[in-house]
């Protein structure tokens, strides 16, 4: 055997790059002390020092000739070269850049300060400065001192006209400024004729351009379409669906969210989970088992951990928490006011952060190559949908739950498998939407294709072979009706089939489902809460038909109308059926005496709300029911007292009771049982409801006190005259 030759090139070993001049002229190891390193002075040469010298990166042309004209550059004679910044610094100063700008649009920040700059009654206050863009201000006065963080709100936005989708508390100088709000695309999307391809392009911020009065914008697909039928026409809602509020401009130094957040997730998880449940279970909420977990393991691989693959729905639930614990902190009645001022620049800016996140995630991950999981995104939108409610952002919260029901049908529904984890968020989602359409009544009820066609046919069953895709895509408004072989869905006692289970999101179908997971999160019946959806979607249909009614020039088909007779009849018979039977989710546990009476108080309330949207009666007729509820709701309270529980329980039963209240002994009661939960709570769905009965209370004592016979003035009539949304979710 012979021995192998010894190489004939041996490679030079490499040194660190931090070597002096002198080493790495000589190519000796050097320890790189400083300011002599200890090679030179062994050696007794002079050491040429360690400084770096930064230089620009040769072009690609000069790389592979490695001469310019005919010459050695000079600067690739001497030392070693190597990047400033390694990739992973350049990507962490972009997001850290990206971050500062407004809503991360370069154009609304540079409109930002254009709109600054021009504004001639703006106190001199230095430089003016928004994210990484500033433009001197050469002004002679001094700049005013001012506090470390300058929060400018636009505050809340009032009743607008029929005119415009545009908040008047906007600036209308500059449309690229409009990118500073929560505009997605999907909130448009409320046509059930809507194209198919309207679910299936990605998520993306739309444009908000003052309309015209036909209220209608073009939703384009992210390809180029040939075809005109590939762009999606949307109708948005009249009078409903407002340009959301313009988020702060931090002008200093923001709040220092992280720094509370340890405080903040426990107080979240001690104390404002258990106000925001309808009922309080002993049994983990969705909350406990899913988004708290999430923002611990968030907050721990953004700190500590310095993982650099969070994904953006992650962070918007992290930040929605924080925004959540920081509003309850704010709203406390117990908390002292210079608390309540701490908190509340925490409760903005994390809430706008994680607004922030949130369109990030739903324009880039929603699809392929960074796709963030499922789950994620649901339970950071439904996260943002509680704030909302919560602080009172109607425009916002409206947002939200259209786009997590896109989300849903996209991502969730359209799974082999939904698993447990998925089934709780839907049903998180479905009660949200579900109580909060119930008194959404500001929709634009003028009849579409759709809703003529099946007034056409008399709403009647036409059968189909099997289930279109397309079907179970379509965003539902809440304001078409399936039509079924003889109201099959209201058969209450009858059992659905796993697969209409799992996609009837909005209950359209009354039917028990077996594996309902409703009694275990909010401690009601399935049937209860579709056939809170069934009244409002009747109600719905009803109204629409008698705007096509009033607006025909031919009378509409009488049998229609028999047909719609007939269906609300038996949605009476089982909403006045479920009124008299016990439930079977009261249990023999200490909770079950609160339970039982919050159960009673709902379907009481439940029988006023179906008397109230489908027949319209006089609140006389509706007294007895009144009183069930308040009896019902005051025994509630005392179960509380004696467990020693902090939550108030929902407030809907509340609300659709004391709008039927006539007699000063009534609303007295219902004042008292609102003045107990707003002390426990604080929040701005107690004053909404408050303003809204006592306004419906003095326009009914005006009206009864005449003898003209015109009709009453119901909750209806006020939240459709101000515009406004009672949250009760």
């Amino acid at each position: 055997m012979t021995a192998s030759k010894p190489s004939a090139h041996r490679t030079r070993r490499s040194h660190a790059l931090g070597a002096c001049k002198t080493c790495r002229r000589r190519h000796a190891k050097c320890d790189q002390r400083r300011p002599t390193c200890q090679m030179c002075r062994a050696t007794g040469v002079q050491c040429e020092g360690f400084a770096d010298e930064i230089r620009w990166m040769p072009t690609r042309r000069h790389q592979s000739s490695g001469t310019i004209d005919g010459r050695s550059s000079e600067a690739d004679k001497q030392g070693a070269r190597r990047h400033l910044y390694t990739e992973k610094s350049r990507v962490s100063m972009s997001d850290a850049l990206g971050a500062d700008l407004v809503s991360g649009s370069i154009d609304a920040s540079l409109a930002e300060i254009d709109t600054r700059s021009r504004d001639a009654e703006r106190p001199s206050q230095g430089d003016i400065v928004v994210g990484p863009f500033a433009v001197l201000d050469l002004a002679i006065n001094p700049p005013l001192p001012q506090a470390d963080t300058v929060v400018e709100n636009a505050g809340p936005p009032g009743p607008l006209d029929d005119s415009s989708v545009v908040s008047p508390s906007l600036s209308q100088e500059s449309i690229a400024y409009m990118n500073d709000l929560l505009q997605w695309s999907d909130i448009l999307s409320l046509d059930p004729q809507m194209h198919s391809a309207a679910l299936s392009a990605s998520f993306d911020l739309g444009e908000w351009l003052p309309l015209e009065s036909s209220h209608m914008l073009t939703l384009e697909p992210n390809t180029t379409s040939e075809a005109p039928d590939q762009t999606a026409y949307m109708s948005v809602e009249r009078d409903s669906l407002r340009m959301i509020t313009s988020q702060p401009t931090i002008v200093s130094s923001p709040p220092d969210i992280l720094g509370d957040a340890h405080f903040l997730l426990r107080h979240f998880q001690d104390h404002v989970i258990s106000r925001m449940m309808a009922i309080p279970l002993e049994q983990k909420s969705p909350w406990k088992i899913l988004n708290v977990p999430s923002a611990v393991v968030t907050y721990s691989d953004l700190t500590f951990l310095g993982s650099q693959s969070i994904s953006h729905a992650r962070l918007a639930n992290l930040y929605c928490l924080l925004a959540c614990s920081a509003l309850h902190l704010t709203v406390d009645p117990s908390m002292t006011p210079d608390l309540t001022d701490r908190w509340r620049p925490v409760a903005e800016h994390a809430y706008h952060v994680a607004k922030d996140h949130m369109q990030m995630s739903l324009k880039h991950e929603t699809q392929e190559p960074k796709k963030a999981k499922y789950k994620d995104q649901l339970m950071a939108i439904c996260a943002l949908t509680e704030f909302a409610i919560l602080s009172g952002h109607q425009q916002d919260a409206r947002c939200y739950l259209i786009d997590a029901e896109r989300l849903l049908r996209l991502r969730g529904l359209s799974k082999v498998r939904i698993s447990q984890k998925a089934r709780l968020l839907h049903h998180l989602y479905t009660w949200l939407r579900i109580v909060g359409e119930s008194t959404y009544a500001l929709h634009d009820y003028t009849p579409s294709d759709s809703f003529m066609e099946a007034l056409k046919h008399r709403f009647r069953y036409q059968k189909v072979d099997t289930i279109q895709p397309a079907d179970r895509s379509r965003l539902d408004d809440f304001l078409r009706l399936d039509r079924r072989p003889a109201d099959s869905d209201l058969n209450i006692d009858e059992p659905k089939d796993t697969e209409i289970g799992l996609y009837d999101i909005h209950l359209q179908d009354s039917r028990k489902y077996p594996a309902t997971l409703y009694s275990q999160i909010y401690g009601v019946s399935e049937t209860w809460l579709s056939l809170v959806s069934q009244t409002t979607r009747l109600a719905n249909v009803l109204e629409t038909f008698r705007v096509a009614r009033e607006g025909r020039q031919k009378p509409v088909s009488f049998d229609a109308w028999e047909t719609l007779h007939r269906r609300s009849a038996r949605l009476e018979s089982m909403v006045c059926s479920l009124n008299q039977r016990p439930d079977s989710t009261c249990d023999s546990d200490r909770l079950s005496k609160s339970h039982e009476s919050l159960l009673r108080a709902l379907n009481a309330a439940l029988v006023i709300f179906f008397y109230r949207r489908i027949r319209q009666v006089h609140p006389a007729i509706l007294e007895g029911q009144v009183d069930r509820v308040i009896s019902a709701l005051s025994e509630f309270d005392v179960a509380l007292s004696d467990a020693n529980l902090t939550g108030p329980g929902t407030v809907w039963p509340l609300f659709i009771a004391g709008c039927e209240a006539t007699t000063p002994d009534r609303r007295k009661s219902i004042l008292n049982l609102l003045d107990k939960g707003e002390a426990r709570c604080g929040f701005s769905a107690y004053q909404t409801m408050r303003d809204v009965m006592k306004q419906v209370w003095e326009k009914q004592d005006a009206q009864m006190g005449s003898s003209r016979g015109e009709a009453i003035p119901t909750w209806l009539d006020i939240v459709k005259q101000k515009q406004i949304w009672p949250m009760l979710a």
